[in-house]
């Protein structure tokens, strides 16, 4: 292989293509033609000596080759990139992209972000809302530098530390039946319907509830607000994180049921690997983390005096 320096100038238009599949996106991002795209990838092919994608029509699949290219285009790049932030004496200025999820964004980390901030005003954060699995194939491409989850990222390259831990529990709005009612069992609970959210790609309901404990369903959501003001009219029972419903609670909008039958809920960041020690994604991993520590602390109280 000869003159790395054409390749690696190539790469970038490649990533692009690979990563889109498709040349009007790529040509978006890139802000060149289609038909310098092609242009570009025929002299990277031909001076690989090896075909990347399957075309068909407008459409490029990349095949064997081009997947093992990619990764690599992506973990170097990623690299570098890793290699600018640690020349940057201020760790805190310029852009970080985050991506988080449900109840992590409003309660854990929007406001941490908002308290680095008001520190260090160069700071750019830029958060965007990804599943598990969105926002894995986002940081493994340079995408984002840190995503918030529920679960651990289990993928090589990738860095997940579980930050903290929070609870839910089932509650009523005033005006429901059971509100006022001084002693309520569970089979009294069962007696009411719940409002719950969709069904997600395990087939159970997204709410924490025991598969093997039967309820009615009444009504299925999609927002957590949505959920919260469910549960504020008095017409479902439903089942809160208390981090949500606390506040609603103790002004006397709901009522909270203390029955322990919902499992923990684990909070999760990760990282690309390589980025684990220091910098902006370091910074707000750990600014989050503190303010889950925090928010425990609250929700032990509150759930001992509810």
């Amino acid at each position: 292989m000869t003159d790395l320096h054409d390749i690696w100038n190539w790469l970038p238009t490649f990533r692009a293509v690979a990563e889109t599949e498709h040349l009007p996106t790529a040509s978006r991002r890139l802000h060149v033609t289609p038909a310098a795209i092609s242009r570009t990838l025929k002299l990277l092919e031909d001076r690989l000596g090896t075909p990347l994608f399957e075309r068909s029509g407008r459409r490029l699949v990349l095949n064997g080759d081009g997947r093992a290219l990619l990764a690599r285009v992506q973990q170097a790049m990623a690299a570098v990139e890793v290699g600018l932030h640690a020349l940057d004496d201020r760790p805190l200025s310029g852009p970080v992209r985050i991506s988080t999820i449900g109840l992590l964004t409003d309660y854990y980390v929007l406001p941490a972000v908002l308290e680095l901030c008001d520190c260090h005003d160069e700071l750019v954060p830029e958060l965007r809302l990804m599943g598990t699995r969105d926002a894995a194939e986002a940081l493994l491409r340079g995408q984002i530098d840190v995503a918030f989850i529920y679960e651990p990222m289990t993928l090589e390259g990738i860095a997940a530390e579980r930050i903290g831990q929070t609870r839910a529990s089932v509650y009523c709005g005033k005006d429901h039946p059971l509100f006022d009612e001084p002693e309520v069992t569970m089979d009294d609970l069962l007696q009411y319907p719940f409002s719950v959210p969709q069904i997600g790609d395990t087939g159970q309901v997204q709410d924490g509830w025991p598969a093997d404990l039967q309820r009615t369903i009444g009504m299925r959501i999609t927002l957590l607000t949505t959920n919260l003001e469910v549960c504020k009219s008095g017409r479902f029972l439903t089942v809160l994180p208390d981090v949500t419903a606390m506040a609603h609670t103790q002004s006397g909008a709901l009522r909270r049921f203390p029955f322990d039958i919902i499992d923990p809920i684990d909070l999760y960041a990760a990282t690309r690997s390589t980025d684990t020690a220091r910098g902006r994604p370091r910074s707000v991993v750990d600014a989050v983390a503190a303010r889950a520590e925090s928010l425990t602390v609250k929700l032990h109280r509150f759930r001992g005096a509810t």
